[in-house]
Parts: C-alpha cells; sequence; structure tokens
C-alpha cells in the first residue's frame, strides 16, 4: 500500500519507519528545514503537497498528523474520492474552536461544568473581579493562542492573570472563564472513529503529564510523556465518547478522536476539551500497542470493517528532547547532528521523531572511524514507550529501555505514571479505568 503522511506536527516519522518495515511504500510530506528522516531506508520525503497527493493515489491512504493547516485543501481531495485517515474541516472545529466542541457535547447531552464567554479580555476580567470562586480561563475561536489556559487559585489570581495578559498585548478577544472543578484527577479517553462510529472494545483511557519537571513543575512542554491503556469496557467512553458518534458522523470525521474530563470529587467526570486528530505523544503509545501491520488496519477502517489488534496492557511513553526543548526554535548547529547512541539494542521500544541517519565518528571495536549513525533533527528527540501487565512494570520496560540511550544534554521525566498510584482507587470507585492495575 502506499501511504502518504501529512506531517504537519513534524511527528510522523516513527510512523513511516512502522509502515516501511511492514514493505507499505511510504513518503513523508514536511515542511520544515530540518533534515527529519533523512537516511532512513524506504522513507520518501517531499515539501511539495500535490506531490505527496498525486504519489499516493485513490487506492492509498493519506495519515494526517494534524488538524488545522492543510485541513481544507485535504478535504477537496476527499471529495474526488482520496482516502484520509484524518478529521474533515467541520470536525476539526470541534478542537480547534472549543466553543463548537462544547456546543456538540451539550447537545449530545453531556453535562458541562458551568462557564461564561465574553468578547473581550476587559469584560473577563470585570467577570472575575465579582466572582466568589475561582475559575478556569480558556480562550475561544479558531485564531486563539491555546497555550493561553490558565487555572487559578482564586478570583484575585485570576485578575492578576489577565491583567498580565493585557500588558503584553495578549491578541485573544473572545474567551471564557470555566468553573474549577474540584477533581480527583484529570484524564482522557480517545477511540477510532469509521463510517459507522467508533470501534468496539477498543477504548483507550490516558493520563497526560505535560509539565517539564517531575511532579507536574515547570513550563508546560505540550507533553513529557504519558499512560495510556486500552479498555476492552471503558464507562468513561459510554458516558462521553458514544453519545457524539450521529453527530461525528454527520461530519464525516475519521480517525482518532479524544476528550479530556475532570473527575471531580463526588465521582463526576466533567467534559473540558476534545482532540479531533492523531494526539501526540499518545500515537506513539497506541502504535506499541497495536499488534501487526501498522496501517492496513486504517484502511479498513475506511470501510468500516475492524481488524485492529490491540494490546491491553498498560503503556507508558517518555519523550526525550533536548535544549531548547519545550522551544522549538534551536539553531540547526545546537540541535541537528548529535549522535545518538542505544537505539538499536532497544528498537521495539523506540519511536524516532526529531532524528535522521547521517555519518560521524563511530567505534569499529576499539577504534574509531566514519560511519552511518543515528543523530539529531530538531528539539523533540524521540519517545520510548514500554508495556507491562501494571503501570509499574510498564515504566520498570520503558525506563529501562532509556537507560542505554545517549546523546548529549538529554532532557526527560523520570516519573511518568507515578501520580496514577493516589488518584487510581478514588477513580476506580467512581467506576472509571476498571481493571487497570499499579503494582
Amino acid at each position: 500500500m502506499r501511504v502518504a503522511i501529512i506531517d504537519t506536527e513534524l511527528t510522523g516519522l516513527d510512523f513511516a519507519v512502522r509502515c516501511v518495515e511492514h514493505d507499505h511504500e511510504v513518503m513523508l510530506f514536511q515542511q520544515t528545514d530540518h533534515p527529519i528522516g533523512k537516511g532512513f531506508v524506504g522513507v520518501k520525503r517531499t515539501n511539495d503537497l500535490a506531490t505527496a497527493m498525486t504519489w499516493c493515489k485513490k487506492d492509498g491512504l493519506v495519515v494526517p498528523t494534524g488538524n488545522a493547516k492543510f485541513t481544507r485543501v485535504l478535504d477537496r481531495w476527499r471529495e474526488i474520492g482520496f482516502q484520509i485517515f484524518g478529521p474533515t474541516v467541520q470536525s476539526a472545529a470541534l478542537e480547534i474552536d472549543r466553543g463548537k466542541g462544547m456546543e456538540l457535547m451539550k447537545a449530545a447531552g453531556i453535562d458541562l461544568p458551568h462557564y461564561e464567554t465574553f468578547d473581550s479580555l476587559e469584560a473577563a476580567e470585570k467577570f472575575a473581579r465579582k466572582a466568589q470562586d475561582p475559575y478556569v480561563f480558556k480562550p475561544l475561536g479558531s485564531e486563539d493562542d491555546k497555550s493561553l489556559t490558565y487555572v487559578s487559585s482564586t478570583p484575585a489570581d485570576m485578575v492578576g492573570w489577565i491583567q498580565r495578559q493585557r500588558a503584553r498585548g495578549a491578541k485573544t478577544t473572545k474567551c471564557m472563564l470555566q468553573e474549577k472543578v474540584d477533581l480527583i484527577a484529570d484524564f482522557g479517553v480517545s477511540s477510532w472513529f469509521g463510517p459507522e462510529g467508533f470501534l468496539p472494545d477498543k477504548a483507550q483511557e490516558c493520563f497526560e503529564h505535560k509539565k517539564l519537571c517531575n511532579g507536574e513543575k515547570g513550563p508546560n512542554t505540550g507533553e513529557m510523556g504519558t499512560l495510556t491503556c486500552y479498555m476492552e469496557k471503558s464507562k468513561l467512553f459510554d458516558d462521553m465518547l458514544a453519545p457524539m458518534a450521529p453527530a461525528l458522523a454527520a461530519l464525516g470525521h475519521r480517525g482518532d478522536t479524544a476528550i479530556g474530563v475532570a473527575v471531580d470529587t463526588k465521582g463526576k467526570a466533567w467534559p473540558l476539551e476534545m482532540t479531533m486528530r492523531l494526539g501526540w505523544p499518545c500515537f506513539y503509545l497506541q502504535c506499541a500497542s497495536h499488534k501487526g501491520d501498522p496501517v492496513q488496519w486504517m484502511m479498513d477502517l475506511m470501510k468500516d470493517e475492524d481488524t485492529l489488534k490491540v494490546d491491553y496492557r498498560p503503556t507508558i511513553g517518555v519523550v526525550l528532547a533536548q535544549p531548547p526543548w519545550p522551544k522549538f526554535d534551536g539553531k540547526p548547529e545546537c540541535v541537528e547532528g548529535i549522535p545518538i547512541t542505544g537505539l538499536d539494542e532497544v528498537w521495539d521500544s523506540v519511536h524516532p521523531a526529531m532524528c535522521q541517519i547521517g555519518r560521524g565518528p563511530v567505534m569499529d571495536g576499539d577504534r574509531v572511524k566514519d560511519g552511518a549513525q543515528y543523530q539529531t533533527a530538531g528539539e523533540m528527540v524521540a519517545i520510548v514507550t514500554g508495556l507491562g501487565s501494571t503501570v509499574e512494570k510498564a515504566r520498570k520496560s520503558a525506563y529501562g529501555a532509556i537507560d542505554g540511550i545517549r546523546f548529549s544534554d538529554m532532557i526527560y521525566r523520570t516519573d511518568i505514571g507515578e501520580k496514577v498510584e493516589k488518584c487510581l482507587p478514588k477513580l476506580q470507585a467512581a467506576g472509571y479505568c476498571k481493571g487497570l492495575e499499579y503494582e
């Protein structure tokens, strides 16, 4: 099969390599100056979308890694018969424009935390000054910076934060203040969506770790690691995703669909936001949990056939990065060409992200010679995964693989998955995460 990966997120290399390993033809479309994927046998590379699409043809599969850039263009290719395993413009809007996602959830009968919407930061500040309880700030609208999400500790804290955003010239106009939930934990659920709905018995529950440092400290990086587990039965799926299936079908959605929630101290789950695309780094963990061909099941799902076989054990994924992470503005001489050792020995656990294969000094016995070597090609270098019958065994598997990997100034967290230990009994008492064991 021909597989065109429309890699707007610069995260598709691992999937490309896996497809090649199963004898598929692959073209990786990226618009970047980084040499991501260079030297990997069988991975064709292009920076021209039309080239990737015409090469793939209608009998191949197109897999976008994001849901914003080129989605409207891909919809036009979809209209003429191309198979695209990803969101449409209409379904992507449920994530990009939080307001639309909340409207759909409400229409599906899902209870939402109380929220107020505003047309300006000034109006939001005025409301916060009169509030009695803490709120969460979120921007609304497709052009807003989604990193402008803030969880306040008091109304005064929120007022001060909004004032700082105004002072620095934040462009956000439409926004919302959502009632802060006194929670046990926040986590999410995802599933794969085809023409007739979600794949049965394959919901995946997910705990993200977004902060740079252990213990959820430091700046938000997007994500430093994740704990996931496929579930044959999931209350969270039944409560949150299943009710939205008819609406998603009407929007022509295909592929990954996720919703993040906060479970309050009474055991009720409150939806926070939707994700209408492959999740990162979650998709690396999903690939590690999938059995057999990495892409054939996707093509089958496009025809509403379920051929996906999964491992139901917990999976841990850890991001390996390098400075200036979590920023993506490193100069080429700082983030490219740095040797990476130890990958081949644990390759089944490794998911290359911003990597290349180049030439450099390597050891040949006790002598140094020039030869092929894995090298960095950007800030988020790779993700390492591990599976186990319990969370702790999955952690040991992932971190055991990391022990042998080396590159200069490697950054990673050492506590991915640990935060689940305290909240898991309470979540299970409320009916969630059934079958998931910590140790």
